[in-house]
């Protein structure tokens, strides 16, 4: 066992507050220093009375005690830092991927490094950088247009690089959303509000997700015996500029959707501005829904129906399974999100199509 008590050591004071030391958290607990790391860093081979256990704990709780990362990382061999790129921090979508994913890493006692990356040059820049330099452990991509000219380090799954919802050729995991089950729902909201002029404002066509997502929506309407109109798919960039030019063009056409499904909720604030600026009426005229929730959908103008994804959860698993590698478990190449499940979260924007 490795119950030690420290002979005449000086029991220091409660009141030693943040940044007490290792040595501090041993004394008032009446342990060897070692134990007092090896339980706090709950090492599964410590063997000790779980009244030793929970003094411990409660003596580094009462001074404020805080583990060295530095420390800990040299006795791991590892930095105790994950990273984690985006196409964009300003994008709305990526707030609850970034919570889960730090939640994650938080719980196993990591870090979470932020890096911005908008194309596929600029990943294999970061990934040089992040992974090949030491400065991560493992690498998240969830960058926008990922093709196959990522480097051939990440391609072939080396030095502990996951996917974030994207699919690529190579033996990289990737851990993806069911996307196409939630435009699926999404169609299928409208469907029961008795649209059956449906349109989609696609996303960009080398887009793992947007390919997905538009499937979902092709599949919807085939099961609700819908035709998909000759214009009805618009390809918009996942941005607010995007999805205001998509929306002009459904506006332009002769016989004009009553309902359009919007494949990122961020293009889908443009088309609202387009509708605006155009004078036509939502939900009035035009019900809209958008892939993904966000805080500000509900304050638009007209609140804005939207199809809720688990972002949050997403952030969690790809983490989590990113701690697996790292630890030299293997993982499956393609593994799908299902629990929880897509759901719509129904707002102004919807409502019964227009009489003709």
């Amino acid at each position: 066992m490795l119950d030690h008590v420290v002979a005449n050591a000086k029991r220091p004071s409660a009141r030693v507050g943040q940044g007490s030391s290792l040595l501090a958290v041993a004394g008032e607990a009446r342990v060897h220093p070692s134990t007092v790391s090896r339980i706090l860093r709950d090492d599964p081979a410590v063997r000790v009375r779980p009244a030793t256990r929970q003094r411990v704990i409660a003596a580094a709780a009462a001074l404020g005690y805080v583990p060295n990362a530095n420390a800990r990382g040299l006795a791991l061999r590892r930095t105790t830092t994950l990273g984690l790129i985006i196409p964009s921090t300003a994008n709305i979508v990526y707030e609850q991927i970034i919570k889960g994913a730090e939640s994650a890493a938080r719980a196993a006692g990591y870090v979470l490094v932020l890096a911005e990356s908008a194309d596929v040059g600029q990943v294999d820049s970061a990934h040089r950088e992040l992974i090949l330099g030491g400065r991560v452990d493992g690498l998240l991509i969830a960058s926008g247009t990922l093709r196959e000219s990522l480097p051939r380090a990440v391609l072939n799954g080396v030095n502990n690089t996951i996917i974030l919802n994207r699919r690529i050729r190579g033996s990289v995991p990737s851990i993806i959303e069911d996307d196409e089950r939630g435009m699926a729902r999404g169609v299928e909201h409208l469907v029961a509000l008795g649209h059956t002029r449906i349109a989609c404002l696609a996303g960009p066509e080398e887009v793992d997700t947007a390919t997905r997502r538009l499937s979902g929506f092709k599949e919807a309407l085939r099961a609700a015996g819908l035709p998909v109109s000759r214009g009805y798919i618009q390809r918009a960039s996942f941005d607010e500029a995007g999805g205001y030019e998509a929306m002009l063009r459904l506006l332009q056409l002769e016989r004009r959707p009553t309902a359009v499904a919007a494949s990122s909720i961020v293009a889908a604030i443009g088309a609202l501005a387009a509708c605006h600026a155009t004078g036509v009426s939502v939900p009035g005229e035009l019900s809209m829904i958008a892939f993904h929730d966000a805080t500000i959908a509900q304050y638009l103008t007209p609140s804005l129906s939207t199809i809720w994804m688990p972002l949050f959860e997403l952030g969690e698993m790809a983490t989590r399974q990113l701690l697996e590698v790292i630890d030299g478990r293997d993982i499956p190449s393609v593994q799908r999100l299902q629990d929880p499940e897509p759901r719509v979260i129904p707002r102004a924007s919807t409502a019964p199509p227009p009489a003709d």
